[in-house]
């Protein structure tokens, strides 16, 4: 009999083995800038949540930013295109080594939209002339950032250089560090409020990335764009070296979530792409009742989900931010518990 069984246990094995899961984690992205205490304790409350996946971003920090222990860090490129400061990796490699401990991937967003002139000016905005707003008369126009070919170059440079770098920590580079990191973001909500000038810019990066990951089981994600439109556009699906689609939008009504996560969810599998619900924040008196709200549907949605920000300390009814100390936090780590229970959408075997 055994020979008949056989088969039949290896279909059940493999199919066990695929089956789709579901998580949540969380955004903390200037969290290796902060003071040793401040990153464990974040780290062990989203360990106590069971969230997976911790989003970081390789930006300047200045100190005691949203009224935290950080210490200023200077982005990789502040002083000079092509000239890498390498102090904010080693942080980063740090933080990576604590959250590893902790059974905690990052997700890596290897520059952000807003450097450009906005929240931040790094080193792309003198060297092409870029205009700035300081992020007070809205977002500036960096065209010129994603068409310039010399521009361009420039970015691919940056991002190769990341990508190589040697962990102290892990004694491997970057490239294959799949036991810590889950994915490398292209940018953090490219081509974010403008027009979307280069729709190829993205695909393109990722054959970038993709040429030093090779067979690398760290994934490449698109960063996200501002809100649900831009970031389901439609060159994602066909974009070969994509994994992840990344989902941001802070627009809580859940028939508008609902009517975009599914209809974008047969496109991601039908081109074997998967969706990440990467950014949201609730504000305000009601904001222990949104989270409920919309975080319920993405548990319905089968699609895994991120908090913008679990930080220390927290806002309470001011901002985005969330800590221990708030009635939020309860919400988010029994949301993110129940999450971690339910069958997902897709299938995530680098999640635990």
């Amino acid at each position: 009999m055994l020979p008949l069984i056989l088969p039949f246990l290896i279909l059940l094995l493999s199919s066990t083995l695929s089956e789709a899961n579901d998580f949540a984690g969380a955004n903390s992205y200037y969290l290796y800038a902060t003071s040793q205490p401040d990153r464990l304790a974040v780290l062990d409350a989203m360990k106590s949540a069971n969230m997976k996946l911790l989003r970081i971003f390789i930006t300047k920090v200045d100190a005691g930013t949203k009224g935290s222990s950080a210490a200023a860090v200077n982005d990789l490129e502040t002083v000079a295109v092509g000239s890498y400061d390498v102090n904010i990796l080693h942080q980063i490699d740090q933080l990576a080594m604590e959250a590893h401990a902790r059974d905690i991937k990052l997700v890596i967003a290897m520059h952000d939209r807003y450097s450009l002139g906005c929240w931040q000016t790094d080193a792309y905005v003198a060297k092409y002339n870029l205009p700035r707003t300081n992020c007070v008369d809205g977002v500036p126009d960096s065209t010129t950032f994603y068409t310039n070919a010399n521009a361009i170059k420039d970015f691919d440079n940056r991002l190769r250089f990341i990508l190589n770098f040697q962990s102290p920590n892990f004694g491997v580079p970057w490239h294959q560090l799949s036991d810590a990191i889950f994915a490398f973001e292209i940018q953090n909500e490219g081509m974010g409020h403008m027009n979307q000038v280069a729709p190829n810019w993205w695909c393109d990066r990722a054959d970038t990335i993709r040429g030093v990951l090779g067979s690398s089981g760290i994934q490449i994600s698109t960063g996200g764009g501002t809100d649900l439109p831009t970031s389901l556009q439609s060159q994602f699906f066909s974009c070969q070296n994509l994994q992840i689609i990344a989902l941001h939008d802070y627009n809580l009504d859940t028939s508008y979530v609902a009517s975009h996560v599914d209809a974008a969810k047969p496109l991601a599998l039908q081109s074997g792409k998967r969706l990440l619900y990467e950014e949201f924040g609730a504000n305000g008196s009601n904001k222990q009742s949104q989270i409920q709200s919309i975080t319920n549907l993405l548990i319905s949605t089968g699609v895994p989900w991120m908090y913008w920000e679990v930080t220390n300390p927290g806002k309470g009814a001011t901002d985005y931010e969330v800590w221990t100390d708030e009635p939020s936090w309860g919400t988010l780590k029994s949301q993110s518990l129940v999450t971690h229970q339910q069958g997902g959408e897709f299938g995530w075997n680098e999640i635990d």
